[in-house]
This record gives C-alpha cells, structure tokens and sequence, in this order.
C-alpha cells in the first residue's frame, strides 16, 4: 500500500492570501495612481485643466482661450500615439513616457518662478496636455488589465487628481513645486513594482511571461489552476477578436459588438465635456448673482468635487458602474436646472440666498461622482486586441470636441445668458440619464464576452 501526501490549503490561509493580495493591490492602486496626484498639483500652477474648466481661481483674460486651446490640442493629438506605443511596445513603456514628461515638465515649472511668461505658460500647457494625453488613456488601461479591484483602483484617479487641486490651498508654489518633483521620483521608483501587463503579453503569444506576471499579480503560484484558466481566457479574448482578420475600419464596421461599444464611448465622453463643467466649476461665474465676498482659491469646489470623488470611490465597490453613472447625471441635471432659474440676468435674489450656493454645491458633488465612470466603463468594454485604439480615438474625438467647446462657449454665453447655458447643459445630462440607463451595459464584476453579449448585437465567434 503507498500514501501519497498532497499538499492541501486550509480554508485559513486561503483567506489570509486573499486578503494579502486585497492589501496589495490597494497599495499597489495607490502608487501607479500617484502620476494623477502630480498632475492635480501640476494644474494649480496652470489657467486651465482637464476639465475645460478654471476652477482655481477665475482670471479673466483672453489668454485663457490660448492656453486651454495649447493643452487640449496637445492631449488629443499624444494620445492615439501614446496608444499606438503601448500596444506595439508595451504598458510600461508608455507608463514611463508619461513619468519622464512630467519630470521635463519641471523645468520650464522652475524657469517661470513667479513670473508669469506667456511663452512659458504655453509651453506648460503644450506638457501638461501632453502628459494628460497618456494619463487619462494608458493608466487606466493598465490598471484594468493588472488589478482584479479594478473600479476601485481606476475612480482612485478621480481622488487623486482632485487632491492634486487641494496643494494650492495648502502650500505655496515654491513647495509645490518641489513636492511634484519629489513624486516624479516616487513614480520612477513604483516602476520597479510594475510588472508588463499579462494582456499585452498574451496579444505578443509571450504566453510563458503572461503566466508568470499574472502569478505575481495573484500572488499564486505559476502552475496554479487559476493562473492557467485566465490565461486560457485571456487567449480566447484575443483569438475571438481577431476572428474577423486585420483590425480596420471596414472590420469594426462589420463587427456590430465593437460599433456598438465604440458609439457608447463616444456618447459618453462627449456627455462629460457638454456636462457644463466649463460654467459650474467657475464657482465665482456661477454665483455672481449673489454678489458675495470673493473666494480666489474656489473652496466650495474644491470641497464638493473631493465629497464627489471620494463618495464614487466608496460606492463603485458595491454599485454597478452605469447605475453610479446615472446617479451622478441626475443630481447634475437637477442641480443645473435649480442654477438656471437664479442665474437669470436682472433677477436681485434677496430671499433663500443659500439656495443657489447649496445647489452650486450638489452639483459639483454629482459631478465628482460623474467624471471618472465614461473612462472606467470604456476600459472595461473592449476586447484587449482593441481596447487601446478605440479609447485613443474615442480620447481625442473628446478633445476635438472640447477645443469647439471652449472657443464657442463665450460665444453662446453672450447670445443667450448663462441661465439659458444651464438650461442647455441639463438638457444634455438629461439625455446621459437616459440614454446611460438603457444603452450602457453593466460592466461589474464581469468579462468581456459577458459584457459583449449584453450588446444587441450578434456576438462574435465563439
């Protein structure tokens, strides 16, 4: 007679590793989301942001236009080339980019010292646009691919870059700008911790690699069952995309499931840059009916916008991305409407004085929750083979967008008034509501061919 001992986990210990790796890729989330934090602090040195908005403080000149129009333009033309590099050479790589223009960023950050130099604001804005190109397209992709806690680890963005904001309350430039060059150093740092994305891999057929990243994202061992069934469907992931041959226009327009994802992420992004934020987040525009003493550093922003964020972080763990999403386009919607009606030119409000400013605040806070879910649910969408085109082109359909945005907005704000600008701008999350509620499909906790059947489309070959 001959025993053999096999090796079994206690119940225990599976829990204690789960938990390990839980802890892990919190602190992991937190470490490869530090580029948005330096790029928060980065904006309060700027005359614009991400947003199209001017939310630090309200300048009124015409260069504004000049320098928004410098970022954007500079976003939307880096970022299909950021996605192009990261599919040819690797998610790190791009990762490191975005690191190393960051870091270049300093310098003309430290040439400027106080003194504020067009030539040097535009230069800012041209680096600013260029790392936030990759920041808002290859991060997440990246955190997608290597994190199961994956809304979670993405919405941290929102957090971060929002706390960013907060520096120019709390520090003066001069520590501003040697704290970002402290955390462009964590960042070269954290790239030790990186390891390349097991998708990327497995799209090369470097599948020997793809197992032994995805052990030490797991914390398993390599010939762990676990291990070997991802990696089993992250190859029919990738055999099932390119089923249909060659990746080309006349490919996805014959792929229903991929057009079908592909005018949801348009839609969605283009909600988010017509959501109004270019009007809400100028807290003293928003409020000059009111006449109140002046608040330079917009802390009723910036505070509602972190409620916002921090409260999306907490929800997205147990809420589905698209109801969330919902949510944040209604409050946004009722909000906007409320700001309409005391935001009518000649109107003196001498009564409920509170009730714009409580609305002004609602608003930001449903915004916060808004902002970050149109890229996590992109992300989450796409097959991998494609995932990374279609958010470039998605990511700069959204800039050309923007940039007609910023350079109509004054237009349209001195033909109609700003009361009919909000009436336009809840108009246009109204429609969000509507059309995120029927048309997105639900993205948590599921794969991508799970998600691909909620399509109404023929799905692709199994």
């Amino acid at each position: 007679m001959v025993y053999t001992i096999t090796q079994v986990q206690l119940p225990q210990q599976i829990k204690n590793e789960r938990k390990c790796c839980v802890w892990k890729e919190v602190l992991l989330a937190f470490l490869f989301n530090i580029p948005f934090f330096t790029h928060g602090v980065e904006t309060t040195n700027l005359t614009s942001s991400a947003h199209a908005g001017h939310f630090i403080s309200s300048p009124q000149n015409e260069e504004i236009s000049y320098t928004s129009m410098a970022m954007t333009i500079a976003a939307g033309v880096t970022a299909p080339i950021y996605c192009y590099v990261i599919d040819r050479f690797g998610r790190k790589t791009g990762i490191f980019i975005i690191s190393m223009v960051q870091g270049i960023t300093l310098v003309p950050h430290f040439l400027l010292n106080k003194n504020n130099i067009y030539v040097v604001q535009i230069i800012l804005h041209i680096l600013a646009g260029i790392s936030s190109g990759g920041l808002f397209t290859i991060l997440p992709i990246y955190i997608k691919e290597t994190s199961v806690m994956r809304g979670f680890c993405i919405c941290l963005m929102v957090v971060m870059t929002t706390v960013g904001y907060l520096m120019k309350m709390l520090l003066v430039m001069e520590v501003r700008l040697y704290l970002m060059v402290g955390l462009v150093g964590v960042q070269f740092f954290s790239m030790f911790l990186m390891v390349e994305s097991p998708c990327y891999l497995v799209m090369k057929k470097k599948y020997d690699a793809a197992q032994r990243n995805l052990s030490k994202l797991k914390l398993l061992a390599e010939d762990d069952p676990n291990i070997s069934k991802e990696i089993s469907s992250l190859k029919d992931e990738s055999d099932r995309a390119k089923s249909n041959g060659k990746l080309s226009v006349s490919t996805v327009y014959r792929t229903k499931i991929w057009l079908d994802g592909i005018k949801i992420g348009f839609v969605l992004y283009t909600v988010n840059v017509l959501c109004g934020s270019i009007l809400f987040l100028d807290q003293h525009k928003t409020l000059m009916q009111l006449k109140l003493v002046a608040d330079p550093e917009s802390t009723l922003v910036l505070a509602c916008l972190l409620g916002g964020s921090v409260c999306c972080l907490i929800s997205i763990t147990f809420l589905d991305r698209k109801y969330l999403l919902t949510l944040g386009y209604v409050i946004i919607t009722l909000s906007t409407g409320v700001l309409a009606v005391y935001t009518q030119a000649e109107m003196a409000i001498n009564s409920l004085r509170e009730v714009p400013v409580i609305s002004l605040g609602i608003l930001v806070f449903g915004y916060g929750i808004a902002w970050g879910l149109p890229t996590l649910l992109v992300v989450e969408m796409y097959n991998m083979e494609i995932r990374a085109t279609f958010i470039g082109i998605i990511y700069f359909y959204s800039q050309v967008i923007k940039l007609a945005h910023v350079h109509t907005f004054k237009y349209l704000e001195d033909f109609v008034g700003v009361y009919t600008m909000f009436y336009i701008f809840a108009c246009v999350n109204m429609y969000g509501v509507v059309y995120t509620l029927f048309a997105v499909p639900n993205t948590k906790g599921k794969s991508v061919k799970q998600i691909e059947k909620q399509l109404r489309r023929p799905k692709l070959p199994a």
